[in-house]
């Protein structure tokens, strides 16, 4: 039994790993204010969609409102985080890079 649980055992090993990865944690909605991001679903007056922005080279998602109704594909920058999770954006033009 002490191969399974001893000093060098099964269980410490996978313990160790375990507390070696950590979880990779999506920025807040306040940490992304400013950002420019592309509208996926489009954005309603008076209601949300989604856009994405492009973090540390992944896709990253947000439900976003506008003062103004917005389609798919529309460029945008973050100006307030209404929740966690729920931004405010306001339209930026034509998109002048690749990401998002």
């Amino acid at each position: 039994m002490g191969w399974f649980t001893g000093p060098g055992g099964l269980l410490t090993g996978l313990g160790r790993a375990a507390l070696g990865r950590r979880p990779k944690v999506s920025p807040t909605a306040a940490a992304m204010v400013g950002a420019a991001g592309r509208v996926v679903t489009p954005i309603p007056r008076g209601g949300y969609g989604e856009v994405v922005f492009c973090v540390s080279g992944r896709p990253l998602k947000y439900a976003a409102r506008a003062r103004t109704p917005l389609d798919s594909g529309a460029r945008v920058r973050v100006s307030s985080a209404l929740s966690p999770s729920a931004i405010e954006v306001a339209h930026l033009g034509p998109a002048a890079d690749g990401c998002p």
